[in-house]
């Protein structure tokens, strides 16, 4: 059984669960370094969450899928999230009723979720320093650029997950894949219905930090579940690929899901806690200079 994103113990050679103890610690090491007292509750907070979202579980064949929230985590808590992470690991192995993912795999699956967490924080940090990120030309094209990979990635997995069901790993063939999401036509339909969403996203005139969210919260899950997929063909002890491949095309729809969520949670954070996002809050006006002052007292 593979739960979610969770490599359980006795799935991997051991060079691969010790690497994941090489990489884990240093990020653990740097992001404990000088947590200052205020930074605790947020981060515990946090770890609470990302430890009740992974208790809502839809089955999928022989394995399962839920949300990860890992982009969440990496946006609010940036070089903290490898902290809640691994915490939420750890909780998740010895309080669940059936044990996800295992004591010699914590490196590995602390890795596979933090890295994409830091990458969405850095991408979130770099964008708040372009100058047209909140125009709505340029949420159009975060739209479109979603759900164009989105789909070309879901066109690739499932052509990989069908060309190579039941074969030995050595046998593994990417090439119809490739040349089916390359495809001049695969493009044009992906861009058609990229470009569909990109028009709704318009009219339903969401949060200017929706389309931002959404790119990032699925990009997180997708690279997450791309990087669990990875180290379940290159370091696993059994030499078939269809188990790994099938856990990566049943998270896509997560992927699109858990975009969403995170692109209103972003709308709603930028306008009720700003700081939490990094940002400056607005400037609040005197009483009698603001447009919701009411009656302004006369001499």
């Amino acid at each position: 059984m593979l739960w979610a994103v969770h490599i359980s113990d006795g799935i991997l050679q051991a060079p691969w669960w010790l690497g994941g103890y090489v990489v884990a610690v240093p990020l653990l090491l740097a992001s404990a370094w000088r947590v200052r007292e205020e930074e605790v509750p947020r981060i515990a907070l946090l770890t609470a969450a990302f430890f009740i979202v992974s208790l809502i579980h839809v089955r999928v064949g022989f394995t399962s899928v839920h949300l990860l929230m890992n982009g969440l985590l990496g946006i609010v808590l940036g070089p903290r999230a490898a902290l809640a992470l691994f915490a939420g690991l750890f909780l998740q192995y010895f309080l669940m009723p059936v044990p996800h993912g295992g004591l010699q795999t914590l490196g590995v699956n602390t890795c596979v979720l933090t890295i994409p967490a830091l990458g969405a924080w850095l991408l979130f940090r770099a964008s708040q320093r372009l100058p047209w990120v909140r125009h709505p030309w340029f949420r159009s094209l975060l739209v479109l650029t979603s759900i164009m990979g989105w789909l070309l990635s879901l066109a690739f997995s499932l052509v990989l997950l069908c060309d190579n069901a039941g074969i030995d790993i050595a046998e593994i063939s990417f090439g119809n894949a490739w040349a089916l999401t390359v495809h001049p036509l695969s493009l044009a339909v992906a861009l058609l219905l990229a470009g569909l969403a990109a028009w709704s996203e318009r009219r339903l005139e969401s949060a200017p930090e929706f389309p931002l969210g959404l790119l990032l919260g699925q990009s997180a899950v997708m690279a997450t579940v791309a990087l669990n997929c990875a180290v379940l063909l290159a370091g696993g002890e059994q030499h078939w690929p269809t188990p790994p491949l099938v856990l990566l095309v049943a998270h896509l729809p997560i992927a699109v899901f858990e975009g969403v969520v995170l692109g209103f949670t972003l709308g709603f954070l930028a306008k009720v806690k700003p700081e939490l996002l990094g940002m400056e809050a607005p400037a609040h006006l005197p009483l009698s200079q603001s447009g919701e002052a009411g009656i302004v007292p006369r001499n």
